[in-house]
């Protein structure tokens, strides 16, 4: 018996055999008043393509919007029965990314073999050629702590002693760089072509004109009330993804950017018609940056717990909990497979129960002193078997059903004209992180982790529609194991599971309504970034026994995947393993750079791994960048810089 299957058995058995809590269910409830039976229960929740989706809809008024989140919240926590909250379950090993969507290192996203995916840019006249920020989308800058223009760097130290501080870099003879200024502050930077610099240090925004980048003048600045969770350079425009949670005791107005920024009234905030776990607003804003001028804004009531944000060039996809009711769940077993086991009185108690407009809480109490009473009514022995027999049944009823259990909805958020509400939809599991999703011929596709109490892990792939409708899944993969790592190129999705093994899934989505699992391999250790290396070579970056590992996965053959080449490195860590914004890859040069925990090791590609050198930053490398044919390899407090063509160091810079 599994992990996940004890905790099941054992809760069961504790509300089976527990004590009545409260007062007891004796044929009336006191003061409360019936209501229509409404069970949201797993019956009405399985999936299929003809499914109503969740509407989408505004509050009427502030009291409406605080009883949702009071509704909303009374259903959230643990399907183990008796139990108090969720059962965490996830290996040591895992790195939990879904709490800050930029801040994940996972997955890649579109790649698409294109030049901007892989880093590569050039400023015009002169064509030289510099490495843009490894992105999820290439037409979406990301916030990152290094920038260059190709003319000059900017880089935000990651000292943890002695202060830190942005370093203005000249670069305009690549091979020798010189110090030029230093901003007194640190954090993720956009970079416009309007020589603004937008830096998020903490909890505030700044915007600094850098047209004179040995005296940057500070041109606005705001706070963030709330947690960023995603933010992107496009067209000229910021958009900020700001997460704030709110309460029913004072929800609104709610100001994810303080005084600087609009305030949200609960009218204006949209939500799903059904939803549990809901505490977070979450509020798109379009922002100028030269001015820091909030020109649109539009807010979702989502969830904090297991909320993912993905930005595609059309609009921005939230995903929130869309599980059902565990009340509700738990009445539905009951009075369909548990009446076999039950007594006629427990049954009926159960139906009087299903009909009244209770909290979450208060069903729940009077389960369990129903349950309490019926077992009070049994001798031992036919106690101890019906107890085994319903808890197997419950286990049976979890694993045809897990697909139910576990759900996550969908808004999108579309960027065509003025920011709004676009779509809603739900898919069974739960998604990784941002990079679990992608946005491809009008298409969303999503990969998940199906993690219903009990029941064994199973990882599925779902393609919707531009309504957010699922059109075709795959589903079933890597049993018993959850999602590490997913990229899409194109047609194909790469999806990596792992739990003792790292299988390494094929799926061929270029028919919407038919997605295909191709082929899959395993091996040991896993990967939790990967990255096209063209001609349908995948580039992992993870770990096996504590160390850093690099693979190529050759899927030229889709339904027989190989692993081409793989190294192991003495490193114990990577910034990779941080954010996807710490890996380069150089085409010209048919190289890529992987930051270690001692140095940093430059590899071709090109023909296998072949390790081309070591740079040695005395510590950790953080960042590297190019320019021309110099690379740029940022340690603690130090630029190395690297001759591509002869691979030699040709300068140091304390920073």
């Amino acid at each position: 018996m599994g992990f996940d299957r004890q905790v099941l058995a054992v809760a069961l058995v504790a509300l089976l055999v527990g004590s009545s809590v409260g007062f007891a269910f004796a044929g009336e409830l006191g003061g409360t008043r019936p209501a229509a039976a409404d069970t949201n229960g797993l019956e009405n929740r399985q999936l299929s393509n003809d499914t109503p989706q969740p509407s989408i809809e505004q509050f009427d008024t502030e009291a409406a919007f605080a009883d949702y989140l009071r509704a909303s919240n009374e259903g959230s926590g643990s399907f183990g029965f008796g139990m108090g909250g969720p059962v965490d379950t996830v290996e040591e090993e895992a790195t939990d990314d879904a709490a800050d969507g930029d801040g994940a290192s996972g997955n890649g996203g579109n790649g698409n073999g294109n030049d901007a995916a892989s880093g590569d840019s050039s400023s015009g006249a002169d064509e030289r050629r510099y490495a843009e920020t490894n992105v999820q989308e290439a037409m979406l800058d990301e916030p990152d702590i290094l920038k260059t223009d190709g003319q000059t760097v900017y880089y935000g130290d990651r000292r943890f002693h002695g202060g830190s501080a942005t370093h203005v870099i000249d670069a305009s003879t690549p091979n020798d760089p010189t110090a030029l200024s230093e901003i007194p502050r640190s954090g993720e930077m956009l970079l416009t072509d309007d020589d603004v610099l937008v830096q998020f240090d903490r909890n505030r925004l700044r915007g600094y004109d850098v047209s004179s980048p040995e005296d940057p003048e500070a041109a606005w600045s705001t706070d963030f009330e709330g947690h960023l969770e995603a933010a992107r350079l496009y067209d000229g425009d910021i958009y900020l993804v700001m997460a704030d949670r709110v309460s029913p005791a004072e929800p609104c107005p709610v100001e994810p950017l303080g005084d600087d920024g609009p305030a949200v009234d609960c009218t204006d905030v949209h939500y799903p018609s059904d939803q549990n776990g809901a505490d977070t607003v979450y509020t798109t804003l379009r922002l100028d940056p030269t001015s820091g001028e909030v020109t649109d804004s539009v807010s979702f009531l989502g969830s904090s717990y297991t909320t993912a944000t993905y930005v595609s060039e059309n609009g921005v996809y939230l995903t929130y909990v869309d599980s059902p009711s565990h009340a509700d769940v738990r009445l539905e077993f009951l009075l369909t497979i548990g009446e076999a086991y039950l007594d006629d009185r427990a049954l009926e108690r159960l139906e009087r129960l299903q009909g009244y407009d209770l909290s979450e809480h208060a069903t729940m109490v009077e389960i369990e002193a129903i349950l309490a009473d019926w077992r009070a009514g049994l001798d031992d022995d036919e106690r101890r078997t019906k107890e085994r027999e319903l808890r197997e049944a419950w286990e049976e009823y979890v694993e045809e059903n897990k697909r139910a259990f576990d759900r996550t909805g969908i808004v999108k958020v579309g960027f065509g004209g003025d920011l709004s509400v676009d779509a809603g939809g739900a898919v069974p599991g739960t998604p990784l992180n941002q990079w679990s999703m992608d946005e491809h011929d009008d298409h969303l596709r999503i990969a998940t982790t199906i993690n219903a109490p009990g029941a064994e892990w199973e990882n599925d792939l779902y393609v919707l529609d531009s309504d957010l409708e699922v059109t075709g899944s795959v589903t079933g993969m890597g049993v018993d194991e959850r999602v590490y790592s997913v990229r899409y190129e194109g047609d194909k999705a790469y999806v990596v599971t792992f739990r003792q093994i790292d299988p390494f899934h094929v799926i061929d989505v270029s028919d919407h309504e038919n997605p295909v699992l191709e082929g899959e391999l395993k091996l040991p250790g896993y990967s939790d970034y990967l990255h096209p290396l063209g001609e349908e070579r995948i580039l992992g970056i993870g770990q096996e026994d504590g160390k850093v590992k690099a693979v190529i996965f050759d899927a030229s053959d889709p339904e027989n995947p190989v692993i081409e080449d793989d190294e192991i490195l003495e490193d114990r860590w990577s910034a990779v393993s941080e954010s996807h914004n710490a890996f380069l890859l150089d085409e010209r040069h048919g190289v890529f750079f992987l930051p270690g925990s001692e140095g940093g090791h430059v590899y071709a590609y090109e023909d296998g791994l072949e390790h081309v050198m070591t740079v040695d930053t005395d510590g950790p490398a953080f960042r590297a960048t190019y320019i021309d044919d110099s690379l740029y390899v940022f340690g603690e407090g130090e630029l190395v810089v690297v001759d591509q063509t002869t691979w030699e160091e040709v300068k140091r810079l304390e920073l």
